[in-house]
């Protein structure tokens, strides 16, 4: 989520690891990050591939993710450049938090080598001041003593060319801090870049393997239908040729008995009547003899 931060942007990275990290495991990250800042050289994948390393150096493989790594390496860096970059010493919101409040603040500032005084003044010779002057970053206390600095200054063109070399320094500290943070946030938009076009490719591929699956089930689907198509006319023409064959038959034995029957009547009508003619005969030959 990126929020609004006046002139520049605030980059806000909200942990949702499991992971459950203790005060010996996040000084330990700090100092391996200071330690293998090589690994670290703004190439593409370099930052995933580092916390890759730092998975598997510490065992952690399994228990937490290289981006969740990374995620809190940038939380602790946000929260150290908030507070390092409020010359009040509390953070950007109005927190109670402050730099020496902060336990990481003084590793963090030892790891990203941008530690400011905000503790330790500086203390300025100059030749031409009778009194030693305490320069250091602009707090509650010194914004009193705003008019008798610039007295001081009007009076002191040795003590303004000071001032303006180091208010330069912090400008230069400044400007190379944000350079970074457009690097970081670069770098950041380019992961989720990735991410996200990672992640189109592997919903296009699966949409494109189910598509490739329904046609491959559709077309099982109506070869299995056109088999049992085909075997069902199959079956079909195989019974009506059967019935038909039967039919032919049963018309046949049909036939061959009406002819015998036919050929029998006949047969027997002659018998009777080649008797009947006998005996006509045998009576007609009793009457013919003479008494």
């Amino acid at each position: 989520m990126v929020e609004d931060g006046g002139a520049s942007s605030v980059v806000v990275l909200v942990e949702a690891d499991e992971y459950k990290w203790t005060d010996v495991d996040t000084e330990t990250l700090i100092r391996w990050r200071s330690a293998n800042d090589c690994l670290f050289n703004g190439r593409r994948n370099a930052a995933r591939k580092g916390f890759e390393v730092y998975v598997s150096e510490h065992g952690l493989v399994g228990r937490v993710e290289p981006n969740k790594v990374k995620r809190k390496w940038e939380n602790l860096k946000q929260k150290y450049r908030e507070l390092k970059t409020s010359r009040t010493g509390v953070g950007m919101e109005g927190e109670e938090t402050t730099a020496t409040s902060w336990k990481w603040f003084s590793l963090m500032d030892e790891a990203l080598s941008r530690r400011h005084s905000m503790v330790s003044p500086v203390l300025v010779d100059a030749s031409s001041i009778q009194d030693m002057f305490v320069v250091s970053p602009l707090s509650s206390s010194n914004i009193h003593s705003g008019l008798e600095n610039q007295a001081k200054r009007r009076r002191n063109p040795d003590w303004v060319k000071i001032l303006e070399m180091s208010d330069s320094d912090d400008v230069r500290k400044k400007l190379c801090q944000d350079r970074e943070e457009v690097k970081e946030r670069a770098a950041l938009d380019r992961e989720e870049k990735r991410e996200r076009e990672r992640l189109e490719r592997e919903e296009k591929r699966e949409e494109k393997r189910e598509r490739e699956r329904l046609e491959r089930e559709e077309k099982r689907e109506r070869e299995w239908l056109e088999r049992e198509e085909r075997r069902e006319r199959a079956w079909l023409e195989r019974e009506e040729k059967r019935e038909k064959e039967r039919v032919d038959r049963e018309e046949r034995r049909e036939l061959q008995w009406r002819e015998w029957m036919d050929k029998r009547d006949k047969e027997t009508a002659e018998r009777e009547d080649r008797r009947q003619r006998e005996f006509m005969t045998f009576i007609e030959n009793v009457f013919k003899k003479p008494c």
